[in-house]
């Protein structure tokens, strides 16, 4: 049974539940799929499938910061913050618009409150946000923190449309930043084409044709990525079998028996991975000096 992580490029249109269940009828048996973040069916690029015991990595590959390339169209605010929905506000296109949008983009890095799209899966006293406002509800929706590390404009702006790029924490919403973006310009924007391009070291130019997948045309053994490939995203280290049975036990091992492999990308805020020859573990580092697991998954063949 295969045991890992599969890149793949999702395409506009195609909802993120479409991809998993293409997964599961590619590979032989019935083999656990899952996701490691979902994708907007209006928005395309990467989308993490998690294979076999790696579908309990999902959280760590949500953790992981994302990067996206949007368009902006400016002029028009939309009632989903995409082109999917309908026109609620439109004003003029300020003629110093692109030096306006520079102005307001570092207001958004940083941690700060966003308020999630009306048409999204926030739940609101146990109802989707998109359900209440498709029935003709108006969803309270509360501010949330989320983290935005890096905003630029990448071109424009040509025929009101603008190009940024986005690196963000798990739970921002790029459409809110466009959204909130358009209300400071004073003439509304929406999100016209949404691409993730990377999930922390994972690269869009490394995924799988979504056609491909269905064809069921590729490699398994090169297609799906090992857990050492997102343990090596995090803080790790590797350890001996003896080490390796301690966690297996769920007991803390000493980080003295191990061996350091991998600052990670992100500060590691008392966590860490650790590779033994036919385990994923993922915990916390005490104060004491020992490794605490709290998720074990064996890197089945």
């Amino acid at each position: 049974m295969a045991c890992g992580l599969l890149l793949l490029n999702k395409p506009e249109g195609v909802r993120s539940t479409v991809c998993v269940a293409a997964l599961r009828r590619a590979l032989p048996g019935k083999q656990k799929v899952g996701h490691g973040g979902t994708l907007d069916s209006t928005a395309q690029g990467l989308l993490i499938l998690l294979v076999g015991g790696a579908t309990r990595a999902s959280e760590l590959v949500m953790g992981l910061q994302k990067t996206y390339d949007v368009e902006v169209r400016l002029g028009e605010e939309r009632s989903t913050d995409d082109y999917s929905g309908e026109v609620c506000y439109s004003g003029p296109v300020p003629p110093d618009a692109g030096e306006l949008a520079a102005g307001f983009l570092p207001s958004f890095l940083g941690t700060r409150l966003q308020v999630p799209p009306s048409v999204s899966a926030i739940h609101v006293n146990g109802v989707r946000a998109h359900t209440l406002s498709r029935s003709g509800k108006e969803p309270a929706i509360q501010p949330r923190p989320v983290r935005v590390t890096d905003i630029r404009i990448l071109s424009g702006p040509e025929d009101t449309t603008l190009k940024l790029r986005i690196r963000c924490s798990r739970g921002t919403y790029v459409r809110s930043i466009v959204r909130d973006l358009g209300r400071r310009l004073g003439c509304g924007a929406h999100v016209s084409s949404l691409v993730r391009t990377a999930t922390g070291l994972f690269r869009l130019g490394d995924a799988l044709a979504f056609d491909e997948l269905q064809r069921g045309s590729f490699s398994r053994e090169e297609r799906i990525l090992p857990l050492s490939c997102l343990a090596a995203q995090y803080y790790g280290y590797s350890a001996e079998e003896e080490t390796c049975r301690m966690l297996l036990a769920g007991k803390s091992a000493p980080l003295s028996a191990m061996s350091f492999l991998n600052p990670g990308i992100s500060d590691p805020g008392k966590k860490a991975a650790v590779l033994c020859r036919d385990l994923f573990s993922f915990g916390n580092i005490t104060a004491s000096g020992f490794f605490e697991p709290k998720v074990n998954i064996p890197m089945e063949a």
